[in-house]
């Protein structure tokens, strides 16, 4: 039982059987103690009537035991009577009894409980008249009646309060888990949209409205900083790239003049790639980080993937044939599924570009696009050397860059974040994305898989500001960062 709501219905029941069987229990023993007690008392009345037959007047043996059996006589559809001497010797049984001898008391009781083959279980009472003793004895199948009864009736209440106790449990344990449900569904409303959202309390004076309360100060400071972390964001993005953008516009502006020399043109050349550069990657930055704390909403709309992967290989094939390679769709079902085309787009480039790199000219980049089991699967393999073992979840960092064996370090490969802005796009549709040597054969393969409905939790109007699709600016991450492989 790993609710908590079911183990407290199950330990409201358990201690509602508990206590409905132990006073079942404890009834039962008071009732038939009290039953018996009832019984001895009515033997002791049955002898006083006997004792006042016989004792105005000394009597014989004989007209002792005729009176007895006078007075047997009369009750003997009630009790059963045996009369012995002190030394044992049985001298009168009421009629009743047939061949059945109640035996003499165990030593130091008056009344006990006897059982017999042919009169069953019997209460005795022995009382003492003289040199007789008289035993009395009063069956006890009324009693075990009572027993029987109470062992059904028992069972039907313990089955009723089972029941009852289950149900009043389950009220009971729903209303005591309420403030806490309404903690839960208050945390899961909260995110970077919406963290204004407190958890509402009551007047009560309480654990649950104390811990209401903790956790409500402590949502108001997770709200000042991340809106601290949102200023920060704003504000450093601001103070950079305005900068940035006077120090290209004036780059541009002294090119344009033509005053400057060839050779400190091309440094000119050489500051505005750098610039270029350092803007990409502050955009990026910014997108990885509106990702984590699960700012960016994708524009989800219901489209054909066979039309979406024709329109991106109409324009990737540009790109392939400035390098000389061409780019092969090998699958590319037809099929309803609900993404943004503008997102998924820049992560197909982004693997295009990479993939770009390390394909030899003449050689074919494919990509296929299928539904398998209610999932979109689109892969792209390129024939290059792949990637060690070890690096192949290592790409999908930021800033993960790997030189190949042999490769020289350049400066123009990459920024180490298009891997990693492919993996938020993916996860923001509830996908996955991995890579993987080719087998058999040298080669590459990043694949990834998204649902084909995807579940809306917030309001989708806000379109994502996404990167250029010029070619300049489209940028890989997978080979490039200095890390020597052996």
């Amino acid at each position: 039982m790993k609710s908590l709501g079911s183990r407290l219905t199950y330990y409201y029941a358990l201690v509602v059987m508990c206590t409905v069987i132990s006073t079942l229990i404890i009834g039962y023993w008071l009732l038939r103690n009290e039953l018996i007690h009832g019984i001895d008392l009515l033997n002791g009345a049955e002898f006083s009537e006997i004792r006042d037959r016989v004792e105005h007047e000394p009597v014989a043996e004989s007209d002792f035991l005729r009176k007895v059996a006078e007075h047997a006589e009369i009750d003997t559809q009630l009790y059963f009577f045996q009369v012995r001497r002190q030394n044992g010797e049985v001298l009168f049984r009421s009629p009743n009894m047939r061949t059945a001898v109640l035996e003499a008391n165990p030593p130091g009781k008056a009344n006990w409980t006897t059982t017999t083959s042919r009169l069953g279980a019997i209460r005795v009472g022995q009382f003492s008249e003289g040199e007789f003793y008289i035993q009395i004895g009063t069956s006890l199948r009324s009693i075990q009646h009572f027993t029987r009864y109470y062992v059904q009736a028992g069972l039907v209440v313990s089955g009723v309060a089972v029941a009852l106790s289950i149900f009043f449990g389950q009220r009971l344990s729903s209303l005591a888990l309420d403030p806490i449900r309404r903690i839960q569904q208050t945390a899961q409303r909260i995110n970077a949209d919406s963290l204004s959202a407190r958890i509402p309390t009551d007047g009560a004076n309480d654990e649950i409205t104390a811990l209401a309360h903790l956790l409500n100060q402590m949502f108001d400071r997770l709200e000042v900083s991340f809106n601290r972390l949102w200023r920060f964001a704003g504000d450093a993005s601001h103070e950079l790239k305005t900068p940035l953008s006077v120090m290209r516009l004036q780059s541009e502006k002294i090119l344009l003049d033509g005053k400057l020399p060839a050779s400190q043109q091309e440094i000119i050349q050489q500051q505005l790639e750098g610039i270029n550069r350092l803007s990409s990657v502050i955009e990026k930055l910014l997108f990885l980080a509106k990702s984590e704390v699960q700012g960016i909403r994708p524009n989800l709309k219901p489209l054909n993937t066979a039309e979406f992967i024709q329109h991106f290989r109409e324009d990737a094939q540009i790109l392939c044939e400035d390098e000389g390679i061409c780019l092969e769709v090998t699958r590319n079902e037809s099929f309803l599924a609900m993404f943004d085309a503008t997102l998924l787009r820049q992560v197909l480039l982004n693997l295009l570009t990479n993939a770009l790199r390390v394909t030899p000219k003449g050689s074919c980049i494919t990509l296929a696009s299928w539904r398998d089991d209610g999932r979109w699967k689109v892969k792209v393999e390129d024939p290059g050397p792949g990637l060690p073992a070890a690096h192949l979840e290592r790409v999908f960092e930021p800033f993960a860059r790997v030189r190949l064996a042999g490769e020289q370090l350049r400066d123009d490969i990459g920024t180490g974040l298009g891997l990693a802005i492919c993996r938020s796009v993916i996860e923001i549709h509830q996908g996955s994305i991995r890579a993987e040597n080719r087998q058999p054969g040298p080669g590459l393969r990043v694949s990834f898989e998204l649902p084909i409905v995807v579940r809306r939790e917030h309001s989708l109007n806000e379109l994502v500001p996404t990167a250029s699709i010029r070619k300049e600016e489209i940028e890989g991450s997978i080979y490039g960062e200095s890390v020597d492989l052996v």
